[in-house]
């Protein structure tokens, strides 16, 4: 019998997010595949992946309340105009979380032997892993 497809899907917790790809988790299991969520540590979006059927797994598991959205903003600089803080934000998380995290994840899927990755655009986590794979 030939082994179940595994698949990774990358996300940010936020509900908006996560909500709708909950229907996919549900058909891909009912299909036999075994898919493993990467998600930060938000208990009740972790549950509701669970719920779904999926395999809820950390992005960094020797820190178990890592936040992504703070990854690399915690020391800004008073050189930074008040006008840009935002844009620097959303600039500057995506890339330290995955400098953090990226090694970690592609070990991980390397070794659930990944076969397919889906990832919000919002993490680019899931495009590295894809990528290395």
């Amino acid at each position: 019998m030939a082994e179940k497809p595994t698949i990774a899907i990358f996300n940010v917790a936020m509900i908006g997010h996560v909500n709708p790809t909950f229907p996919l988790v549900q058909e891909l299991v009912r299909r036999g595949c075994n898919v493993h969520y990467f998600l930060p540590p938000v208990k009740a979006i972790c549950a509701a992946a669970k719920e779904s059927g999926a395999i809820v797994e950390s992005y960094l598991p020797d820190v178990p309340d890592l936040v992504l959205d703070q990854c690399g903003i915690q020391d800004l600089t008073d050189d930074i105009l008040p006008e840009d803080r935002e844009l620097w934000k959303r600039a500057t998380w995506p890339l330290a979380s995955t400098l953090l995290c990226g090694d970690y994840i592609i070990q991980r899927c390397r070794d659930l032997r990944v076969s397919a990755v889906l990832y919000d655009p919002m993490t680019p986590h899931g495009l590295l892993v894809a990528l290395k794979l």
